[in-house]
């Protein structure tokens, strides 16, 4: 398919892949009779999504419709069994879930380590494997929820001494976790790199060095993940500053904690978990300007981290001055929209 399209020739329709695929797997992947059906069915399901979103870039960047942060979406490519990430779909009507287990077509009864939390309508199940892991993300369709959260604004000022700063004065620690792991991350990646590859020695030790990133993935989630709630629970409406993370990312004395902070996955969890996202211009002088006179002071540096007002001489922690100022810009643009 590729090929096809590098040189212009026609795409064949992905079911006609399908029925390729299904007329010679029992004879050059026989690997495929021992699992569900579902795992090959969601893969032509997922092919034609794919090619349907490269296809729709090309078309909106013909039209100067494309991304801003002009990545592209590429072609899609080949999904091989020793590199990624396994996984394969379920339809609801291919498993059971009873208390902490689940049928799964092909292996029975599958123990899990929680039961399902959520009481609905079963959609779809994904199983995936992580470094290891072996894990089961089950689609639940649930009622709207009501918001209960105060009708207010609060501004919130993303940083890297502090991961988060909101109006109201509460400070949300950067628990640093990949700082907190790099000497054993290096560790693990020397004792890797010592191994012959391909051996069983090199397996152990990759397998090691991917569970060490997966915890660290899984603790930066889960921070995130109760900031961004906490933040949802505080009020309907909340301000952030536009930040530009890939320019930011050039900074290269604090690209990895820039990185560590994930700053683009905390805007969009408060995307859909708060009733309203407010994005205050990334030129907008947040830190520099006044909350109490609004004089705006151009020679702030970033080692300031207490602003004095040269103006008014107000006194105040320079990332709570931030978020009070994003918050007034928010209430502003609410205003006026």
């Amino acid at each position: 398919m590729r090929e096809a399209w590098k040189t212009q020739t026609n795409l064949p329709l992905v079911g006609d892949l399908k029925t390729e695929f299904h007329r010679i797997k029992r004879e050059q992947f026989p690997f495929v009779m021992d699992t569900t059906k579902c795992a090959t069915e969601q893969v032509f399901a997922d092919l034609r999504q794919a090619l349907a979103n490269f296809f729709n870039d090309i078309n909106k960047r013909k039209n100067g419709k494309g991304r801003k942060d002009g990545k592209r979406v590429g072609f899609p490519k080949f999904k091989s069994r020793k590199r990624g990430y396994g996984s394969f779909s379920l339809a609801n009507d291919k498993f059971t879930v009873d208390g902490p287990g689940i049928k799964i077509p092909k292996l029975g009864w599958v123990n899990m380590t929680e039961p399902l939390r959520f009481a609905g309508k079963m959609m779809s199940a994904r199983v995936s494997e992580r470094a290891g892991y072996w894990l089961v993300s089950i689609q639940v369709q649930l009622p709207e929820p009501e918001q209960t959260a105060p009708e207010r604004v609060i501004g919130v000022d993303l940083g890297v001494k502090a991961l988060a700063v909101d109006s109201d004065g509460e400070v949300f620690e950067n628990q640093k976790h990949l700082t907190a792991a790099l000497r054993k991350l290096r560790r693990l990646n020397r004792w890797l790199a010592r191994k012959q590859k391909g051996s069983k020695n090199w397996y152990k030790a990759k397998r090691k060095l991917a569970r060490l990133h997966l915890r660290i993935a899984n603790l930066r989630a889960d921070a995130t993940h109760k900031l961004t709630t906490r933040l949802a629970a505080k009020a309907s409406i909340i301000a952030l500053e536009t930040l530009n993370v890939a320019g930011m990312l050039k900074n290269h004395k604090l690209a990895r904690a820039i990185a560590d902070a994930a700053f683009s996955e905390m805007v969009r969890q408060l995307g859909y978990k708060a009733q309203q996202v407010v994005r205050v211009g990334s030129f907008y002088p947040s830190s520099k300007t006044c909350n109490a006179c609004g004089v705006v002071n151009y020679a702030l540096t970033l080692s300031d981290r207490t602003w004095v007002c040269p103006a008014c001489g107000a006194t105040l922690d320079r990332d709570l001055n931030a978020a009070r100022n994003i918050r007034d810009e928010g209430l502003r643009l609410v205003g006026a929209a």
